[in-house]
């Protein structure tokens, strides 16, 4: 402490304190700064020294975050190139299943329920989807758009989808998830990370209590009630930018907030379509050999029904023998 007195001391009678003082204390004056609480040659030195280190400082590590953001984005670019890698892999048939349950209402079935069934499917070998029955939806929450049928169509189209279960009720008990876990030899059950609670019951209370319950992360930006919202509003709002926060709901809530339902019912998409999701989706897809025969369909595809999938499945016929398959989306502009 002695040697840091000695050397302020010192400083506090050099050529730059002495110099940059009666500037600073003019400075000072002119924005109404009291005479005789002016700083001293002793606390201008320690301010003087202050912003010097701190400036050092700064670039000291202003320096090593580029350095360690860089090495991040390189860390990145390996990711990518080695997730990239894996799904070039031939599937190894040896190794043992892993049987994945999902379900839900499952009501107007969109993207977000698309990549959770893709997330799902990531985590095992084989995915069982049980759709709930429009008798349990009814009386959890009120009657779904689609019935038993048609949103079973729309599930079981799913390429990520190995196999359905039908008429799962919306709140599984002990007894109910036992049969499945048994029937369908099922390792985990799965759910968006979202907390999904009815009448104050956990939902999947039963299977996180027998350590079977793995969360995934909700698709933000898209839901049920927001899409059943675009068409009440009857706007082009979704379409545009907008400041309006995502909120985190289950897919299929009504927001329970007055007065703020038309930003949370047209608030505008986040889900991105960049390469690296159009390459998950498309996992497993073959490029189309030389002798193949293309058969090319395309429509606006919106508001994704099981009329698209009868006549998606009626142009795969067309395909016959093997050729290629391609679906194109309109644009809407």
């Amino acid at each position: 402490m002695e040697s840091v007195v000695h050397v302020v001391g010192s400083l506090s009678q050099s050529v730059l304190i002495r110099y940059t003082l009666p500037i600073v204390h003019q400075i000072l004056l002119v924005v109404g700064f009291p005479e005789d609480s002016l700083p001293t040659p002793e606390a201008w030195t320690y301010t003087f020294l202050v912003v010097v280190v701190t400036a050092f400082a700064y670039k000291h590590h202003s320096a090593r975050r580029k350095q360690l953001n860089q090495e991040l984005l390189e860390a990145q670019a390996k990711l990518r190139y080695l997730q990239e890698k894996l799904l070039t892999l031939p599937k190894d048939d040896t190794k043992k299943e892993v049987r994945i349950f999902m379900d839900g209402a499952f009501d107007l079935l969109h993207y977000g329920h698309m990549n959770a069934f893709r997330l799902g499917r990531s985590l095992g070998t084989h995915l069982v989807v049980g759709v709930n029955s429009d008798e349990s939806i009814s009386q959890c929450k009120g009657p779904p758009l689609m019935n038993d049928e048609e949103r079973m169509t729309m599930v079981s189209a799913c390429k990520f989808v190995d196999e359905i279960l039908p008429n799962c009720p919306y709140i599984m008990n002990r007894e109910y998830l036992d049969y499945v876990i048994e029937t369908y030899k099922i390792d985990y059950v799965i759910h968006g990370d979202d907390p999904c609670i009815v009448d104050g019951k956990d939902v999947y209370a039963a299977a996180k209590e027998a350590g079977k319950y793995r969360g995934i992360p909700r698709t933000e930006g898209v839901s049920t009630t927001d899409i059943v919202g675009r068409m009440l509003l009857m706007t082009k709002e979704h379409h545009y930018h907008n400041e309006t926060s995502s909120i985190d709901e289950r897919d299929d809530e009504v927001p329970k907030s007055p007065g703020s339902s038309r930003e949370w019912l047209g608030r505008q998409s986040k889900f991105l379509t960049t390469s690296r999701m159009l390459q998950l989706f498309s996992a497993d897809v073959q490029a189309p050999t030389p002798h193949m025969r293309v058969v090319y369909i395309d429509g606006a595809w919106d508001l994704f029904h099981p009329g698209h999938v009868a006549i998606l499945r009626a142009a795969r016929e067309v395909r016959k023998p093997e050729c290629c398959f391609c679906v194109a989306e309109s644009s809407r502009y």
